[in-house]
């Protein structure tokens, strides 16, 4: 894949905090394509000041790339005026690793915080020269998956957005990948991204709108109806039982320019018993998990010293 830098640079004399688009930030990874490889392309569809700190993301990327099979690099969504400057010159999304174009990616993967990124995440789609509505993706075109928090309320997107992954990720990230890599040594032969979505839609906690048939009352969802008889009726979330076995992630990323939460995070326990109802976190997060103090201790050493920073948030 070649590299946007050389039209990319240019741009960025004329943008605000250009520091967004560079990538070099300590502890990012520097992934090497392959044609086994799956490469994913993790976007946070806000800007990068609100996505670098994103637990979520940073877990992922590490966990994808100590994958043999696997690559991930990461991107966010530019501010307004490297937009226009990117639809003036043509010049697509890309990630920040290798400024590769986000579209040569096999899988653009969306982490969903909150509904206001909905149309963020069309916009990157678009950005990417992806079609936007899934229906019109040919089977070279990247995978269109969302995870995080909103993927609970998935239908509003359910005509843009390949797949959805509910609950944690640690897992079912991996299985993802297997079954990608499966569909990379085959080729990706002509009209095999239906037969792909089907195996995905029999990963637990996953769930690919296109394998089901959706009735509404006016604008009321009432049913829904497995379209084959391998996809599950009911969609499960996925849930990993101890936080002790995914000490992640191991090296943060530390900006080159401010973020809203410009500190160490170590996430203590996934999960509330106080089930606030005005709570998200809280209330999809369940049940508790708890990591053990000594683990705590030991993540929030190792990372003081790898960061540089002197300052810990316990999430």
């Amino acid at each position: 894949m070649s590299t946007v830098w050389p039209l990319l640079e240019p741009r960025l004399a004329r943008v605000e905090r250009p520091a967004r688009y560079i990538g070099c930030e300590d502890g990012a990874q520097t992934p090497v394509h392959a044609p086994h490889k799956v490469a994913w392309l993790l976007l946070y569809p806000d800007t990068y000041e609100v996505g670098l700190p994103n637990q979520g993301l940073q877990i992922l990327y590490e966990i994808l790339n100590e994958r043999d099979d696997a690559v991930a690099e990461r991107s966010y969504a530019p501010w307004t005026d490297l937009e226009a400057e990117l639809r003036t010159h043509r010049v697509p999304l890309f990630s920040l690793e290798n400024h590769l174009p986000a579209g040569r990616f096999d899988v653009l993967a969306f982490n969903l915080s909150a509904e206001l990124t909905y149309t963020n995440l069309l916009n990157c789609v678009d950005l990417a020269g992806v079609p936007v509505r899934a229906e019109h993706r040919a089977d070279d075109a990247p995978l269109v998956i969302a995870g995080g928090h909103c993927t609970y309320n998935p239908e509003p997107l359910a005509d843009f957005v390949d797949a959805f992954v509910l609950g944690d990720g640690e897992e079912v990230v991996s299985e993802i990948t297997e079954v990608l890599a499966g569909w990379k040594r085959a080729g990706k032969p002509s009209g095999s991204r239906s037969a792909v979505l089907r195996e995905l839609a029999a990963v637990p906690g996953v769930y690919v709108p296109s394998m089901y048939d959706v009735h509404y009352d006016g604008p009321a969802l009432v049913a829904m109806q497995p379209r084959y008889p391998d996809v599950p009726a009911l969609v499960e979330k996925r849930t990993i039982t101890s936080l002790e076995d995914w000490p992640y992630p191991r090296n943060q990323l530390i900006p080159l320019t401010e973020v809203v939460h410009d500190r160490l995070n170590v996430e203590v326990f996934r999960g509330c018993t106080r089930g606030c109802r005005f709570c998200q976190a809280g209330m999809i997060t369940r049940p508790v998990r708890e990591r053990s103090a000594e683990q705590v201790r030991t993540m929030v050493a190792n990372g003081l010293k790898r960061s540089g920073y002197d300052e810990v948030t316990l999430t």
